[in-house]
C-alpha cells in the first residue's frame, strides 16, 4: 500500500461536529465554517489547534465572519459557491504543489468532498475527464451542469452510504472509493457494493419524489411548499427540495414533529438572496433553514418576496 493510502481520513457530516485535530500536516476539504455561535465553539478552536500544521482549508460555503478573518490567510482557499459550484475545480496542479505532502485529510463526507480529496491526492488531476463537472452537477443542481453515468452511479452510492451505513462501514466504503479513484482501478468487490448502494439510492429518490408530489403545492408566488409530519432524514429532505426547486424558484420543506417545526428553503437561482432572510438562521446562500415554535407564515412571506424580486 502506497504512502498516500496510509493517510488518516476523517469524514465530516456537520461543520459543528469536527473530529479531534489530526496529527501531522492536514488538509480540510469542502468543510464549511459552522454558523452563528458554533463558529467560535467548533471552527475556531479546530483552526487554532492545527496552527501551522493546517496545509489547506478549501471551501465554497460562504461565511461572513469566518471568511472575512481568514480569506487572506495563505492556508485558506475560500471561493463562494456562486463562483465555484463545487470544490474539486479549485484544486489545480498549482494548488496541489503549493500544499505539498500531507498526513491527514478532513473531508466533507459527500461526493463533492471526496472528489476534492481525490484530486488533491492526484496532484491536481481529476480521476476521470468529467469528474469536475460531475461534482458541480451533484453539489449545485439546477445550474446547467450535466452529470455523467459514472458520476451518477458514484454519487448515488455515496448518498446511500451517508443515509444508511453505520459510521464505520461508511468510513471504510468511502475510503475504498477514494483509493480506487486515486489509483484508477475499481476492485470487483467494491464494484458490486457500489452497484447495490446506487440501486438502493434510486429507490429512495423515487419515494421522495412521490412524497413531494403528494404533500406539496404552490402556496405563495414563487414557492413550492411540501408539508410533512415527522422530521425526515437529510437525504429524503434534499431529494424533496430538488423536486420542489424544479417547479418553483424556491422549494420549501416544512417538517412538524411534536411541538417543533423545521423549515428548509432552497433555490437553484443564484440571484435569489436566501442569505439575506434573517429568519433563516443557518445554511449557505442557496440552502437555508430554521427551527421555530411559532408560525412559519412570516418566513414563507419573506421567501415569496425574495422569489419575486
Amino acid at each position: 500500500m502506497s504512502k498516500k493510502h496510509r493517510l488518516a481520513i476523517d469524514f465530516v457530516g456537520s461543520p459543528s461536529h469536527l473530529p479531534r485535530p489530526p496529527k501531522g500536516r492536514v488538509a480540510v476539504l469542502d468543510v464549511a465554517f459552522a454558523s452563528d455561535e458554533r463558529f467560535e465553539l467548533a471552527t475556531e478552536p479546530f483552526i487554532q489547534a492545527l496552527g501551522d500544521r493546517l496545509a489547506l482549508w478549501c471551501d465554497h460555503h460562504e461565511h461572513a465572519v469566518g471568511w472575512a478573518k481568514y480569506r487572506s490567510d495563505p492556508r485558506f482557499l475560500l471561493v463562494p459557491n456562486r463562483i465555484a459550484h463545487a470544490c474539486p475545480e479549485l484544486i489545480t496542479p498549482e494548488v496541489a504543489q503549493r500544499v505539498g505532502p500531507i498526513d491527514s485529510l478532513v473531508i466533507h463526507g459527500d461526493f463533492d468532498g471526496m472528489l476534492t480529496a481525490v484530486k488533491l491526492l492526484r496532484g491536481g488531476e481529476p480521476p476521470y475527464p468529467k469528474a469536475d463537472e460531475d461534482a458541480r452537477a451533484v453539489d449545485s443542481p439546477g445550474r446547467g451542469h450535466r452529470l455523467s453515468e459514472r458520476g451518477q452511479r458514484l454519487a448515488n452510492a455515496i448518498d446511500e452510504a451517508v443515509a444508511n451505513y453505520t459510521t464505520a462501514k461508511r468510513r471504510d466504503f468511502m475510503s475504498a472509493i477514494i483509493r480506487s479513484l486515486v489509483d484508477g482501478s475499481e476492485p470487483e468487490g467494491l464494484s458490486e457494493e457500489i452497484d447495490r448502494a446506487a440501486s438502493a439510492a434510486d429507490a429512495a429518490h423515487l419515494q421522495a419524489t412521490e412524497l413531494a408530489r403528494e404533500h406539496g403545492k404552490q402556496e405563495l408566488p414563487g414557492l413550492y411548499v411540501v408539508r410533512l409530519h415527522g422530521h425526515r432524514k437529510g437525504r429524503q429532505r434534499k431529494a424533496i427540495l430538488r423536486y420542489a426547486e424544479e417547479i418553483a424558484p424556491i422549494g420549501v420543506v416544512i417538517e412538524i414533529e411534536g411541538g417543533n417545526t423545521w423549515l428548509t428553503a432552497a433555490t437553484f437561482d443564484e440571484e435569489i438572496p436566501l442569505s439575506d432572510i434573517e429568519l433563516l438562521s443557518g445554511g449557505r446562500s442557496d440552502y437555508r433553514y430554521c427551527e421555530t415554535r411559532g408560525s412559519v407564515d412570516p418566513v414563507l412571506q419573506a421567501l415569496s418576496r425574495a422569489a419575486r424580486r
